[in-house]
Parts: C-alpha cells; structure tokens; sequence
C-alpha cells in the first residue's frame, strides 16, 4: 500500500512548467534519501496532464490533525515525537539539505513516528542574509509549543502582527510553565534568535530532555 500525490500539468504554462521543474528537483532528492523518520519515495510518473509521485502511506495521520481532535499533548508524548523528529532532521542536515517546513501538517504518525508565518524564522522573514540549516531548528522549537498547547507560539496575534513580532521581539513566546525546566531548557535553545548559535539536530539528540 501507498500513498499517491496528484499534481496537474499544463504544458503550455509557464507557472506550470516552472513548478514541474521544481517538483523534479524534490523527487531527484527525495529518491536519494532512506531514513526510519522521513516518508519513503518510491517513485513517480509523468502523464500526459498530470505527475503522480507514490510514497510510502503513514496511516497515523498528522500531528496537527491529532492536536485538533484530541488536544494538547503529555510531556512524555511531546518528548517522543520531537526525539524522532530531531532523528530524521540530523540525517537530513548531515546531507546538508533543509526540510524548510517544520509544522504539524508536515509531520505525519505511524505506528512509531515517521507555510505558516507561526512557524518562521526571524533571518527568515528578514532575509537580509539568506539562511541556513538553523531555520528546522526555529521551526522544531515552536512545533513543541504547539503540541504542548494546541496553538502555534505567537498564536494571539494574525497576519502581519505575528510576523513583525517573530522578527522585531526580543523575548521568547510564552513558553507553558507546565513543561518540565528539561523541557522548556530545549525549546529556548530552538528559540534562540541567532541562527549562528542555534545547536544543530545531531547536537541537540544529546540535550537531557531527549536522552532522558
């Protein structure tokens, strides 16, 4: 069993070719990669109006879809999740390739674990220098908030005001005192507004509220 994505071609259209072109790009790198944590590409074929690209089925459903029925998460839960998350993005950064969209839609459940401005890095929405690994690591820290809370950081805010807050804020978002100091040490260390001192995946695998 697999699970197949659609995606429609018009072959006179400029947009359309373009994003073919990307898509390509993403199934040339997909294809190298093998990972317990990252969703197995097994291959795609291009129609005449359409390319379908077959990966490996997750019958658990996403974390956001999980947080909508069910509510907030256990530390002990919160703990796996981002134990197996942390997992595959060291593989992935090892490779030097950036996943780029951290967040509850794109993180999926088996049986054991497999754009929103919420999710975005300050040197994203800057972009004064361009970014590097660093910005999975932003995106981690405020996955672990949500599943702690059900809301993404910065939540009371909408559209441009969250976005000025994540660039201009010097502060960190609200972080749930019901999280152990474990815990909330880990989320900050995700948090921290310098990508240059961020720790990368392989690093923070070590950190106490992991190997605990």
């Amino acid at each position: 069993m697999c699970a197949m994505k659609e995606v429609r071609v018009i072959s006179d259209d400029q947009n359309s070719n373009e994003c073919l072109k990307q898509l390509n790009q993403e199934i040339a790198l997909l294809s190298e990669l093998s990972h317990p944590n990252i969703v197995q590409y097994y291959g795609s074929k291009l129609g005449v109006d359409n390319l379908s690209v077959y990966l490996e089925f997750v019958s658990g459903g996403s974390i956001h879809k999980l947080l909508s029925e069910y509510g907030s998460f256990s530390e002990p839960l919160i703990q796996n999740y981002t134990k197996q998350i942390l997992s595959g993005l060291a593989y992935l950064h090892g490779r030097k390739t950036m996943h780029r969209d951290i967040k509850d839609d794109n993180l999926f459940l088996m049986l054991s674990l497999e754009g929103s401005a919420y999710w975005m890095a300050p040197e994203v929405i800057e972009n004064t220098s361009g970014y590097s690994l660093a910005v999975d690591i932003w995106s981690l820290g405020c996955t672990i908030l949500e599943m702690a809370t059900s809301k993404p950081p910065w939540s009371q805010y909408e559209g441009v005001a969250a976005i000025f807050k994540i660039a201009q804020s010097k502060n960190y978002p609200e972080i749930p005192s019901h999280l152990s100091e474990d815990a909330q040490s880990f989320v900050k260390l995700c948090l921290l507004r310098d990508p240059s001192i961020r720790r990368p995946a392989s690093k923070l695998l070590h950190h106490t509220f992991i190997e605990n």
